[in-house]
């Protein structure tokens, strides 16, 4: 009696986990059709560029604030922040994007809505509103970015004056006396 128990739940257990490829299988083929995996690499290589931007402004900030004049470099400095820059470039691939997308999307859509969506994508007109979306994302990715560089500009000169002032130097750079707080009792 317990064998025919373990027939059936493995021959269940193996039914769930078909069904659960197949389902899989059918995300995959919408991903695809989608062009997420393309989305993905254009928002990261358009963060790239935003990034580099950013870099080149903080650099410049950066060598304004500690005296240099425009004209001078700090190499070592350029390269930690190029570096920097670098590293959070590679934090996500796109591919991982997709992979990471793929587990969630659909969980509650069930195999006919699955297959409704992947026939749209498969469609003419599907496959014309994946282009359209591909295409308006890179106009949204530079007005984006435009914006985002010019509050960066914002935000870096807003740090940049709270250091100063937690250190104890006015917007000018002169050193302000500060008294020594004093103890508790």
């Amino acid at each position: 009696m317990k064998f025919l128990f373990f027939v059936i739940a493995l021959a269940i257990s193996a039914q769930v986990n078909a069904d659960e490829s197949a389902r899989q299988a059918k995300i995959s083929e919408i991903v695809e059709a989608q062009g997420l995996l393309q989305t993905f690499q254009q928002q990261i290589d358009q963060a790239k560029l935003q990034a580099g931007d950013i870099g080149e402004d903080l650099y410049r900030t950066l060598l304004r604030e500690s005296g240099m004049s425009d004209e001078q470099e700090n190499p070592k400095l350029k390269q930690v922040l190029t570096q920097y820059l670098e590293r959070c470039s590679k934090i996500f691939t796109a591919e991982e994007l997709t992979e990471i997308w793929s587990r969630f999307y659909g969980s509650d859509l069930s195999e006919a809505e699955l297959d409704e969506i992947l026939a749209f994508y498969k469609s003419p007109i599907g496959k014309k509103d994946v282009a359209a979306s591909q295409a308006a994302l890179v106009s949204f990715s530079q007005i984006l970015n435009t914006e985002s560089q010019n509050r960066m500009d914002d935000a870096i000169g807003q740090l940049m004056a709270d250091i100063k002032a937690a250190i104890g130097c006015d917007s000018d750079g002169t050193e302000l006396v500060v008294a020594p707080c004093k103890k508790a009792k």
